[in-house]
């Protein structure tokens, strides 16, 4: 049995009060409640609280507009908002946005993202593997002193080794300087990278029509050859399946450009590379076994130490 907070009888002392031929006055002093508690129970045929709910709730929209905002929600994927300005420019002027959302509360469909097809779509683990399967993304910066920047990042996937850099731009040019960043920068001889369709990478993201003329071989394609390295792009509009990568950038930001003011771009490039060193040697990753890069890697070394071809020195990447 659930007791209300303030109550001060038990179902055993409620049964007592039911079955007793004691007056009031002394039956209230022996709980120590009051002549109308005992009252109550005297009359009550059921010894459990009653709920608090009122018996009737005023609602600002009426029962009837109930399935328009079912079809509204469910057939066309309303947000809350244009959901009141159709009410309020047409059937209630003067409803609110919170008596809405009420509404959509004790209906069920609040939650658009429940809602939406293939909610219940789950997303399997990345596949275990050695070192050099390497997952690249690029994100922009904010712009300070109107310079533009682009971060190109790279994170093994058994190591969980990241590092960035930054540049002007993020032309193919740039993404292949990238390439021969990484090659020197992991201890290990990198097999596989995965990237996005962007065109750094493919010329997958040009159109066919497109006046842009566009080399045969990418160049970034071309460095991957060159380096017999196995170059995999994602499926288009399935960013999940470089998931590492772009939560990676998720943690950059927040750890970095989202959490500090800076006053020049140096400054900010100085900070990405501190986060760097700290990313690597000092942040345990939970999904690892909450081991930093530099332990994954050295253990690494140890099972493995053919696929190394130099010892794991974390040296930072500098301006």
């Amino acid at each position: 049995m659930t007791y209300h907070e303030n109550a001060r009888t038990t179902k055993i002392q409620r049964k007592m009060i039911k079955e007793s031929k004691e007056p009031y006055r002394v039956l209230a002093k022996q709980m120590g409640v009051s002549k109308t508690t005992i009252a109550k129970w005297k009359s009550r045929e059921n010894m459990n609280d009653l709920s608090s709910k009122p018996k009737n709730i005023q609602k600002a929209l009426p029962d009837t507009v109930e399935p328009l905002l079912d079809f509204l929600r469910r057939d066309w994927m309303l947000d809350m908002n244009t959901i009141w300005f159709a009410l309020k420019s047409t059937l209630f002027p003067q409803i609110t946005k919170s008596a809405v959302y009420r509404q959509l509360v004790r209906q069920g469909i609040n939650n658009i993202k429940e809602l939406r097809p293939g909610k219940d779509k789950t997303f399997g683990k990345f596949e275990a593997c050695n070192p050099g399967f390497i997952h690249i993304d690029v994100f922009y910066l904010p712009k300070i002193n109107n310079i533009k920047l682009y971060v190109f990042i790279a994170i093994d996937r058994a190591t969980r080794m990241l590092t960035l850099r930054a540049y002007p731009d993020r032309e193919a040019q740039s993404a292949v300087d990238f390439l021969k960043h990484c090659k020197n920068f992991y201890p290990f001889k990198i097999t596989k990278i995965l990237t996005d369709n962007g065109g750094e990478f493919t010329n997958k993201s040009y159109k066919k029509n497109s006046s842009v003329k566009r080399p045969r071989v990418h160049l970034f394609q071309k460095a991957c050859e060159d380096s017999n390295i196995y170059h995999a792009l994602t499926k288009a509009c399935h960013p999940w399946t470089n998931g590492l990568a772009e939560r990676t950038v998720g943690s950059i930001k927040n750890e970095t450009i989202y959490r500090f003011h800076f006053e020049s771009v140096d400054q900010m490039i100085s900070a990405l590379y501190g986060f760097e060193r700290f990313f690597n040697c000092h942040r345990p990753y939970k999904a690892m076994g909450c081991k930093t890069p530099e332990e994954l890697c050295n253990n690494w070394r140890s099972k493995e130490p053919n696929i190394f071809n130099k010892e794991p020195v974390y040296c930072s990447t500098t301006l």
